[in-house]
């Protein structure tokens, strides 16, 4: 959200994915789409971001390209999330830093308070919020990852996505018998800690490759 490209750490992590021989198709979006706090702007973007995406995948299978993976980073996990499980061809997903409850982390964390007010002013309160985006949830969709390889990052000392709620989308995947592998930093916070993950390329590519 409201990322460069050529900001660090992301341009030295799709440079170390190329020389690896990966091709990488990056997704930003504005700040305020999210502050917005406009819902069906929020499902419109995610649907929009598919289509493009499983769009992009046919075309590159008739070049011959057979691989396809998703990796997402704090909020961009919902996506990356999202995109594998409605997407068959993509085999392995990373989630660099993932939610919990996503309408609680909107009702609780600072950085979102202008779209948790947007949405009390459109009369949408943390339960309703819930109920309509049970799409992009984690949890509520943890089985749907089935058939994936998952890779999961969470952050002890993570003060945006709070432990006490991540450990919950953990649980929900062992529960769901994921084929997941669980990454868990227990010294760093929230930024770089996904900073050290997004950079450790070698551990991506072995993951991929698996």
């Amino acid at each position: 959200m409201g990322t460069k490209l050529s900001a660090y750490p992301y341009r030295i992590f799709v440079k170390r994915l190329n020389r690896r021989g990966y091709s990488c198709v990056v997704y930003d979006y504005p700040r305020q789409v999210v502050l917005g706090g406009d819902m069906n702007l929020w499902r419109r973007l995610f649907s929009d971001i598919t289509a493009d995406a499983q769009k992009r995948i046919k075309t590159y299978e008739e070049y011959g390209v057979t691989h396809f993976y998703s990796y997402g980073v704090s909020m961009g996990t919902l996506f990356a999330n999202m995109l594998a499980r409605s997407t068959p061809e993509i085999s392995h997903v990373i989630l660099n830093l993932t939610y919990g409850d996503v309408a609680r982390n909107t009702w609780t964390f600072k950085g979102v308070k202008k779209a948790k007010l947007s949405l009390i002013s459109q009369g949408i309160d943390e339960e309703t919020l819930r109920r309509s985006i049970t799409y992009l949830d984690p949890i509520f969709n943890a089985a749907g990852l089935n058939g994936k390889k998952v890779m999961l990052h969470l952050a002890r000392h993570d003060h945006i996505f709070p432990y006490e709620q991540t450990k919950h989308t953990k649980y929900a995947f062992e529960a769901s018998n994921l084929d997941m592998v669980y990454l868990e930093n227990k010294y760093l916070d929230h930024l770089p800690a996904a900073t050290k993950n997004l950079l450790s390329v070698k551990s991506i590519d072995r993951f991929y490759s698996s």
